[in-house]
């Protein structure tokens, strides 16, 4: 009975704890996409996330920089905004993420990540920052993954 017990908690603390949704609009090319501004959030306290999604978005071969919203950004003609939240449990990982990209003044995909319950007993919410953004990359793009 105790196996059973210590079995349940673990498969229902692993299952179902991340909930990645996507919104791409009709006609969105992703493949046109060759250089993305995005958008710095001082918000955003995890260590180093402007330079892993700039990373992330150079797996694709599409030059990515960070800019300040006070920046002249009328040279983009891709920009992406951004929000993430992290936890701690342990050590601090991240719990939430969402990513606008705009492409000529129009939202043209949305992706985010969440862990529910904060991850709960799951242990792939200790996953590195890089991987979860690597995957709402993927999906703000419309990709197959590329680890």
């Amino acid at each position: 009975m105790k196996k059973i017990l210590i079995a349940g908690i673990l498969g229902f603390g692993l299952a179902g704890c991340t909930a990645i949704q996507v919104n791409n609009t009709t006609g969105f090319s992703p493949d046109s996409i060759k250089q993305v501004c995005i958008i710095h959030n001082p918000k955003v306290i995890i260590k180093g996330f402007d330079k892993l999604v700039e990373k992330s978005f150079a797996r694709y071969n599409i030059h990515a920089e960070t800019h300040q919203e006070t920046d002249n950004l009328s040279f983009c003609q891709t920009t992406l905004n951004y929000t993430a939240l992290r936890s701690w449990d342990v050590v601090p990982y991240m719990v939430s993420a969402q990513f606008n990209l705009i492409q000529n003044g129009r939202q043209v995909s949305e992706a985010s990540f969440r862990l529910k319950g904060n991850g709960g007993l799951a242990l792939n919410k200790w996953r590195s920052t890089e991987t979860k953004i690597n995957e709402l990359v993927d999906q703000l793009l419309n990709k197959a993954s590329r680890e």
